[in-house]
């Protein structure tokens, strides 16, 4: 019977979402769509984001992400960030005349709607609402600035609405967070005590959330609900956050999976990401006692590993 460690470093990884492996799908500078994307657009608005009086230009692509243009008086624009995080597809997205973006995604009767706002340099996440009433006749609606969450349940004369204080939350960027709202209720519900995640957890938990919904790692750790998926422990290392999946199949294959999130001085985080695994198929060919183990070849184990930096809401492969 064999038996071997096989160490693997990925240079890339199949996700299915963002723009990992395609740094230039935006450009800089230009006036048209085709002179701005290299992808084919899936998602396009227009509207002054940051109130100079020009119209501005936010794009997205299926798999590639999105960007956001600065509009020039002479009709070009001017890229101010992409991201790897792509719109909803059949989002309705739009920008009122106060500049605020918002992008709404139904689903089932039901939606999740997300509002930013361009300020301190930034699109900045300053409310948002979770309908459910087609499924589970309830709606969480977030304000941001004024830190109260409005938690109606019910429908017609039986409907009723509360007012609650939510603990204070860090500032939170567009690219940050995934854009659904059932991966991210807990980082704002309200505690007895008053007190919620403290800030880095949250945005470390941000993170997390974002590389679950792009399926970056092992489904065991992409199911946010799941045991594995629940949880990032603060502490597991030295610098930052862990979290840790085993995914065992008899007669399939095993995998583990263990990821740390660190932040860095220069603010960015630094991501690892190790999957072992073994073939167990070679299972089905066992006698019942095992007993011709040994005249079967046992597959590897195979150990993967890949490094990212995340850095303002983008996710850079560290070659």
């Amino acid at each position: 019977m064999k038996k071997h460690l096989l160490i693997i470093s990925f240079s890339t990884l199949i996700m299915c979402e963002g723009n990992f492996l395609n740094a230039q799908t935006f450009k800089s500078s230009g006036k048209t769509l085709t002179e701005l994307c290299s992808e084919p657009i899936t998602a396009k608005v227009e509207g002054d984001i940051n109130k100079d009086g020009v119209k501005d230009l936010v794009i997205s692509t299926e798999y590639h992400g999105c960007a956001f243009y600065f509009g020039k008086a002479d009709g070009s624009y001017s890229l101010f960030s992409d991201y790897d995080l792509s719109m909803p597809q059949e989002a309705k997205i739009t920008i009122n005349d106060k500049g605020v973006l918002r992008i709404q995604k139904d689903f089932d009767g039901n939606s999740d709607v997300f509002l930013f706002r361009f300020q301190n340099g930034g699109l900045v996440l300053i409310g948002g609402k979770k309908d459910r009433h087609k499924s589970e006749h309830y709606d969480y609606s977030y304000n941001f600035s004024t830190g109260k969450m409005i938690k109606t349940s019910g429908e017609g004369t039986a409907k009723t609405s509360v007012t609650e204080t939510m603990p204070k939350q860090p500032s939170l960027k567009f690219g940050w967070i995934p854009l659904k709202w059932n991966m991210l209720d807990y980082l704002f519900e309200t505690f007895e005590d008053g007190a919620g995640l403290a800030t880095e957890d949250m945005l470390a938990y941000g993170i997390f959330r974002r590389m679950q919904d792009a399926e970056m790692m092992h489904w065991v750790l992409c199911d946010y609900e799941g045991y594995y998926g629940k949880a990032l422990q603060n502490g597991e290392n030295d610098e930052g956050w862990s979290a840790y999946g085993i995914y065992e199949a008899p007669g399939s294959y095993n995998a583990d999976t263990y990821i740390t999130i660190n932040k860095q001085k220069n603010g960015t985080y630094k991501i690892y990401i190790k999957e072992t695994s073994q073939d167990r198929s070679y299972e089905s060919q066992l006698n019942e006692d095992a007993s011709n183990i040994d005249d079967l070849d046992i597959p590897d184990e195979e150990t993967s590993e890949v490094n990212y930096i995340f850095n303002d809401g983008k996710f850079i492969e560290q070659k």
